[in-house]
C-alpha cells in the first residue's frame, strides 16, 4: 500500500509540474499557428457571465511564478511585448491544463488492474480539477489581446 502511494504521489507531481514544463518546449510558432483553437467561440462570454468567473477566478492557485512570470496581476510597465507574453503564458496554461487531464487517465495503468475504478475516478476528478484553469485561461486572453492592441496603438501615437 505504502508503495502505491509513493508511485502514486510522483506519477501525479510528475504528470503535472512535467506537463506544465513540457508545453515550453513546443515552438512558439506552433501556439501562433493554432490561434484556431486558442480563439474565444461565440458561447463563451455567456458562459463566463453565467458562471461568474471573474468572480472566483482569482482565488485559485496560479503558478506562473514556476516559470519566472507572475499571472496574478499584471506588470506596472505595461508594453505590447509584456502583453504578447503574457497572452503566450495563457496559452502554455491552456495546452498545460488539457495535458495534465489527459495524461491523468495514465494512473489507471500504473496501478494494479483490481483498482482500476478507483483511479478511473481519480482521473475523472482531475478532468474536472483542471477545466476551470483551461476557462480562466479562455476568459483572459481575449483581453490581453485586446489590451495588446491598445498599447500598440498607444507607442505608434
Amino acid at each position: 500500500m505504502i508503495w502505491m502511494i509513493v508511485i502514486n504521489t510522483v506519477f501525479w507531481l510528475v504528470c503535472c509540474l512535467g506537463t506544465a514544463h513540457m508545453v515550453r518546449f513546443l515552438p512558439k510558432s506552433w501556439y501562433e499557428k493554432n490561434d484556431w483553437f486558442f480563439a474565444e467561440r461565440p458561447f463563451e462570454r455567456k458562459l463566463y457571465k453565467k458562471i461568474r468567473l471573474d468572480r472566483w477566478k482569482d482565488k485559485l492557485p496560479e503558478g506562473g511564478g514556476l516559470w519566472d512570470f507572475q499571472k496574478r496581476e499584471l506588470s506596472e510597465e505595461l508594453t505590447p511585448a509584456y502583453a504578447d507574453r503574457f497572452v503566450l503564458e495563457t496559452k502554455y496554461g491552456e495546452i498545460g491544463h488539457l495535458g495534465m487531464a489527459i495524461l491523468g487517465f495514465a494512473c489507471i495503468w500504473i496501478n494494479p488492474d483490481e483498482y482500476a475504478l478507483v483511479f478511473l475516478i481519480c482521473a475523472l476528478v482531475n478532468v474536472v480539477v483542471q477545466i476551470p484553469f483551461c476557462l480562466i485561461q479562455r476568459y483572459n486572453r481575449p483581453r490581453l489581446i485586446r489590451l495588446r492592441s491598445r498599447l500598440a496603438r498607444k507607442s505608434r501615437a
